[in-house]
């Protein structure tokens, strides 16, 4: 009956000072008790991260129609929608990414440099048989 109270009176405490309380340790934020100055940092290290890996695709040649952006490693575009039918891309990130017609990074292949395009992958012989994307 007495932690009852002392941690109800822990509760008030907080709730007068303004402190917000998880509701339980699962809800707890992974920077909990650090200075936002910290928390900001840390969260401007993930986006310099992200920012690092990304490519841009496109269903087809010349950068046209349906299209999305990989931050991360593909290993099986089949899962996504996307297998075999990569035409053209935009590596706008700070890392090389290397298309493989297999999955996993297996099968032929060719990379992309930071700031490179490819209007048509016909032109690198891997006409819409990409099937997996890795960043390195």
């Amino acid at each position: 009956m007495r932690i009852r109270h002392i941690a109800a009176a822990g509760a008030v405490a907080a709730l007068t000072l303004g402190v917000t309380l998880p509701a339980s340790a699962s809800d707890a934020q992974p920077y909990a008790g650090r200075s936002p100055g910290v928390a900001a940092h840390h969260a401007a290290d993930l986006g310099a991260l992200m920012a690092k890996r990304k490519v841009k695709v496109y269903q087809d040649a010349n950068y046209r129609n349906r299209n999305t952006t990989f931050t991360e490693d593909m290993w099986d575009l089949r899962k996504d929608g996307w297998n075999d039918t990569i035409s053209s891309a935009i590596n706008q990130g700070h890392r090389t990414v290397t298309f493989y017609s297999g999955v996993k990074g297996h099968g032929a292949s060719f990379s992309l440099a930071p700031g490179d395009r490819e209007a048509h992958f016909g032109h690198r012989g891997m006409p819409d048989t990409t099937t997996s994307v890795m960043f390195r």
